[in-house]
């Protein structure tokens, strides 16, 4: 057998799918047609993780991510953005595999940057100096992505003691909440009821973008019934624009990546009173009418990115959705 460089990082930093296994076992969701759905969501990212960091960025994982099931291709993006990222952390490489990757695909940015969160997270990298260099649009996705590897790998502290790393402050912990709101979803196989009391354990502080984060993955990973959804919204009660601004976002990535499929349109219906490509054409336009400066500072009291969040979510509170 050779020993490549590659084989040596996965040896190093893989995530056996076996083992995953082991974790959808002990999370506190019952075994349902939603968790299956979900199951095979984070078996794509494991496997677009595990190929990246065996072959680095090169035709076979271009190849290999097109081979993926429409609906399960953004998730193995995901992974590819944290084994790329995982490679610059760990490399002698000056150019960044993972900006380069990002350049190459922008269409998919989002995603990637949701995948270099766990990264930052797992090798316990410095938030701002990882943050700056990143898109001010987007950064924002990597600590998302930081927010939902905690919520998944340590759920006891994150989601059930609610334990907030040290390091993320400011608006970082808002950002932090919409991935733990993804995760949560998980972890409770979509089960709102159960989502629900877990979200009234939160301060009030915290639950707004929480639910922000149970939209987007309601929204992009579906395996719900309409009226699952329909609970959603009403149960969400005034924190159901936050919900419906996590769909958008969900429908955008969908949208750009030319992989919309059936349950998006469903949950963009419910949630926002129109198609998930009206929903992501709605954030396209907001993002036209932004003055974005390209240096923006990590922690500032607003960020741009909140700005583009709060005037979706004003317009979206204006369209009439059916009840």
């Amino acid at each position: 057998m050779i020993f490549t460089v590659g084989f040596l990082r996965r040896f190093l930093f893989g995530l056996p799918i076996e083992g995953m296994d082991k974790f959808w076992k002990e999370f506190p969701g019952s075994e349902t047609g939603a968790k299956r759905q979900l199951r095979l969501s984070s078996n794509a990212f494991i496997s677009g993780y595990n190929t990246t960091l065996e072959v680095g960025l090169s035709h076979i994982i271009l190849s290999e991510l097109q081979s993926f099931d429409i609906n399960l291709r953004g998730f193995a993006y995901e992974g590819v953005g944290m084994g790329l990222t995982m490679i610059d952390y760990t490399s002698f490489g000056k150019e960044s595999k993972f900006q380069k990757f990002v350049d190459e695909n922008p269409n998919h940015t989002s995603l990637a940057h949701i995948g270099a969160g766990f990264a930052i997270s797992v090798l316990n990298k410095d938030i701002e100096k990882s943050l700056a260099p990143m898109d001010p649009m987007q950064r924002w996705w990597a600590m998302d992505g930081y927010g939902f590897y905690n919520g998944i790998f340590k759920w006891k502290e994150s989601v059930q003691k609610q334990f907030v790393p040290r390091k993320v402050t400011g608006y970082a912990l808002r950002a932090f909440d919409r991935g733990l709101g993804r995760s949560i979803w998980f972890l409770f196989s979509a089960d709102i009821n159960r989502i629900v009391n877990e979200l009234k354990k939160f301060p009030e502080s915290r639950r707004a973008d929480i639910w922000s984060g149970v939209g987007v993955a309601s929204t992009y990973a579906g395996g719900v019934s309409e009226e699952t959804l329909r609970n959603i919204k009403a149960i969400a009660g005034s924190y159901a624009s936050y919900v419906s601004l996590g769909s958008t976002q969900a429908a955008s990535a969908r949208y750009l990546a030319n992989n919309i499929v059936e349950h998006n349109d469903l949950a963009c219906s419910v949630y926002c009173g129109m198609s998930a490509e009206n929903a992501a054409k709605l954030t396209i336009d907001v993002m036209k009418g932004l003055k974005i400066n390209a240096k923006e500072k990590v922690f500032v009291k607003q960020p741009i990115h909140e700005t583009y969040r709060e005037t979706i979510r004003t317009k979206l509170m204006e369209v009439p959705v059916a009840a």
